[in-house]
């Protein structure tokens, strides 16, 4: 399974919950999972979360998949409550 993938798996879980997550805890739970960045390196809950975030998004959407990207497009949270997407 790709980030993307487990990103999806990750927002499914909380829209069953009805909650969200800020998109530093994503990057935390990537990294005890062993997820690493492009680059190799972990997650710091910067730029390169919210940009796997958008990306997801966008790779759902590319599939015909909008109801999923929505789902990620919500999930999670800037430091400000707002939605990281």
């Amino acid at each position: 399974m790709d980030n993307k993938q487990y990103v999806l798996e990750v927002a499914t879980v909380l829209s069953r919950a009805g909650a969200t997550l800020p998109a530093s805890e994503l990057a935390a739970i990537m990294n005890t999972f062993g997820r690493t960045t492009t680059y190799g390196t972990t997650y710091a809950g910067l730029r390169g979360t919210y940009t796997l975030i958008h990306a997801t998004y966008d790779w759902l959407v590319a599939k015909g998949r909008q109801p999923d990207a929505d789902i990620v497009a919500v999930a999670f949270t800037k430091p400000d409550g707002s939605y990281a997407y």
